[in-house]
């Protein structure tokens, strides 16, 4: 559990100060499950240079509450999180030094969305919230307001931990209870699912890597996986304590997450298999107009594919679907970008929630990397795609899924917007 928090101050000595506006959302890894918004009365007066930067005056806080108003809300609101702020150390220090003045002692967790940026988004020019904000394209009406300046650095941690994939401070956990019973066990991990599409992790009581999956249905996967009698799944069941999930959004985002980190952490439950390409899509140019057709690789001769799939009915729901699409102009479009593949583009998808959508990078027509934007974000340039992108190793198989995916309809191409 984390505690986005962005605190104004009255300005002043160092250690003189005071709290004139808090905001603090606090968010379990897929949103704001919490929030705090308040402007603080001070007990001193408010530097100059505070309210020309800020817009808040003495007067719009005479009537604000005290800091032990809000005290208990506050202490709620981040219980058991890690505070996360940009330039966290001031924030922290001026939460603590409110609390001292109650004489109460306030400690938590940290982390700095500065350090963060510098390690995940190298070689920006400055890693201010106004520089990151601009580059990056984060939402923030008003600059140097708590609520607006917390939002923003929400949106800051969640670009930061799409990118995070050491996974040091990605994904959230869902604990399960312990049970004596295997379906007792099942029954607490299925309940702990927050959402179904995604990845997957199950780990042992000291927290290593069992098992890592994919699913549009986490707990239906899980269910399936568990009815399961072999000595592997009974030892899985023995050793399983909890239970992790990511939403990803889509279904080529988890491939290619899954993908990507079984390769490094190789899970003991895991069995890891070579891709078997059977099915290729080709364009059979005797039909008019010329359609897409399935064929098996093996029995297709020398005759080159648009691109190769290992699972006949996947390739066949993507052809229903772009079947029905026929006589639309949407159709000429994908059957143009599929034979003629771009060598430089964005695709959008379906995103985690509503307002948000996942965007697949090619760059020298290979699939190089994804990322999430809101709809009211804007993507003005290949730089800031480049900077917010999560990058992948191209494979021919995410390029291959990719196109699956535009032939069905569910990927289209994205424009970035001009610049203001």
């Amino acid at each position: 559990m984390y505690c986005v928090v962005d605190i104004e101050s009255s300005g002043g000595p160092f250690g003189k100060e005071s709290m004139i506006e808090i905001a603090a959302f606090r968010y379990d890894g897929e949103e704001v499950v919490d929030q705090l918004i308040s402007l603080v009365h001070p007990h001193r007066k408010v530097q100059p240079f505070v309210s020309k930067m800020t817009g808040i005056t003495e007067k719009m806080l005479i009537r604000a509450p005290r800091f032990h108003e809000i005290a208990k809300r506050l202490i709620e609101i981040t219980e058991d999180a890690v505070i996360v702020g940009h330039n966290v150390e001031f924030d922290y220090r001026m939460i603590r030094q409110e609390f001292d003045r109650l004489g109460y002692q306030f400690e938590r967790s940290t982390l700095d969305t500065i350090s963060l940026a510098e390690s995940l988004i190298p070689g920006l020019k400055s890693y201010g919230l106004d520089s990151l904000c601009e580059e990056l394209g984060l939402t923030r009406p008003a600059k140097h307001r708590a609520e607006h300046d917390a939002r923003a650095t929400l949106e800051l941690f969640e670009i930061l931990r799409d990118k995070d994939q050491t996974k040091g401070i990605n994904s959230f956990e869902q604990s399960i209870l312990e049970g004596d019973y295997h379906k007792d066990k099942i029954r607490d991990l299925l309940r702990s699912v927050k959402h179904n599409r995604g990845i997957y992790y199950l780990h042992d009581r000291h927290g290593k890597l069992l098992y890592l999956g994919a699913s549009d249905n986490v707990k239906s996967a899980i269910n399936r996986m568990f009815i399961g009698d072999s000595e592997r799944i009974i030892n899985l069941k023995d050793q399983c304590h909890s239970l992790k999930v990511e939403p990803t959004g889509n279904w080529l985002i988890a491939r290619i997450k899954k993908q990507e980190e079984l390769e490094g952490s190789k899970p003991p439950f895991n069995r890891i298999q070579e891709q078997q390409y059977q099915i290729g899509l080709y364009l059979d140019k005797r039909e008019k107009p010329p359609k897409i057709v399935s064929r098996e690789l093996a029995k297709a001769g020398r005759k080159k594919p648009i691109f190769k799939v290992s699972n006949l009915s996947a390739a066949q729901r993507a052809l229903r679907m772009f079947n029905r699409m026929q006589g639309e102009s949407r159709a000429d479009t994908i059957m143009e970008t599929i034979t003629n593949f771009p060598e430089k583009e964005l695709f959008q998808g379906r995103g985690r929630q509503n307002g948000e959508k996942a965007v697949f990078v090619i760059e020298e027509g290979q699939l190089v990397g994804y990322l999430y934007y809101k709809l009211n974000d804007k993507l003005k340039s290949w730089s800031r795609v480049e900077h917010l992108m999560t990058e992948v190793k191209p494979k021919e198989e995410y390029l291959d899924l990719l196109k699956l995916g535009i032939l069905s309809g569910e990927f289209t191409a994205l424009k970035l917007r001009p610049e203001d």
